[in-house]
């Protein structure tokens, strides 16, 4: 308490007072300074963080695609500004707000979404044309539709558990046929066995098949047996013929 009553008496001269204010001046200036500076460097700071911000986010993006697909992948307007005409006609425009909802660089009156009277009476229109029959109609077409497959599909069915009824016997048919085949190669051969047998006969030695004479004996042979085989068939058939006239002429 002493002291500061010491300091209280105190009288400083001219030239201490001068200097205390030129320190006290030099102080604040040099605050201000550092302030100005400070602020500064925190801009300066906040756009290298920014633009920091944006060589990453480039980097980062590896679709390579162009900014108005990169804007349609993520649900945004394609295009900051219009691009062409098309662009600043309404239909454009409600499209666009159909698809990504408000945008600041839409420019559009929400008045405008809800059709004009002239739109609506050609959509009715439009309905009217291309669908002209009412539900009740539409329910009954549709439910004729179901009933017609319905029926084609057990109609369907009837005819494969037919079709698996008659597999017995249409195998037993192949079988049959192909007996029936067999046994006519295995005739053929074996009329065939004996031709050959009888040419070496006539001949009355043993005489190789490849043989000039051979061959031609044989196609006599051939022959005779063909038109042998024909002159019994026709007889067959004058018979049956001759039969056929006997019954008529007896009833």
């Amino acid at each position: 308490m002493a002291l500061l009553n010491r300091f209280r008496g105190l009288v400083l001269s001219p030239s201490l007072l001068q200097r205390v204010n030129y320190r006290n001046a030099s102080t604040e200036t040099k605050s201000v300074t550092e302030e100005i500076y400070g602020t500064m460097a925190d801009t300066d700071q906040d756009e290298v963080m920014l633009e920091r911000e944006a060589i990453i986010e480039v980097k980062r993006d590896k679709s390579r695609l162009n900014p108005e697909h990169r804007n349609m992948l993520h649900k945004r307007l394609p295009y900051d500004e219009p691009k062409n005409e098309f662009h600043l006609t309404l239909t454009h425009k409600k499209r666009m707000f159909g698809r990504y909802g408000r945008s600041p660089n839409l420019d559009l009156d929400l008045g405008h979404l809800w059709p004009t009277e002239e739109e609506i009476a050609a959509k009715l229109e439009y309905d009217r044309i291309a669908n002209p029959y009412g539900v009740l109609e539409l329910a009954a077409r549709e439910r004729a539709k179901i009933d017609e497959k319905a029926k084609a599909i057990d109609e369907r069915q009837k005819k494969i558990v037919e079709n698996m009824k008659k597999l017995e016997r249409w195998k037993a048919d192949v079988k049959q046929r192909a007996s029936k085949k067999l046994a006519d190669v295995q005739a053929a051969q074996a009329k065939k066995e004996a031709l050959i047998e009888e040419v070496r006969r006539h001949f009355g030695f043993k005489i190789d098949p490849k043989d000039e004479r051979f061959k031609e004996v044989l196609q006599q042979k051939e022959k005779a047996l063909k038109k042998k085989a024909k002159e019994e068939k026709a007889k067959l058939r004058q018979e049956k013929l001759i039969a056929e006239m006997t019954k008529k002429s007896e009833s």
